[in-house]
């Protein structure tokens, strides 16, 4: 066994954001990941710097979320 593999749910929120930023609920629609398991996989991406997260400029309340690194100015 792996000692580095990541729970399934953080797995279905980095393949959920694999492509492009994405809000809440646009991955938990996609994911089917309970709210809480959701937070739980958020908080572990932050943790390991893997994630990014971005407030809509539209709406202060709607965060984005995105995979950290790739982009010259972050």
């Amino acid at each position: 066994m792996n000692d580095f593999a990541l729970p399934k749910s953080v797995e279905l929120v980095l393949n959920s954001l694999k492509n492009e930023p994405k809000t809440q609920k646009q991955i938990l629609k996609e994911t089917s990941l309970p709210p809480r398991t959701f937070r739980f996989a958020i908080s572990k991406l932050r943790n390991l710097g893997v994630l990014k997260d971005i407030s809509s400029l539209r709406d202060a309340r709607v965060k984005f979320y995105k995979i950290n690194g790739g982009d010259k100015n972050e």
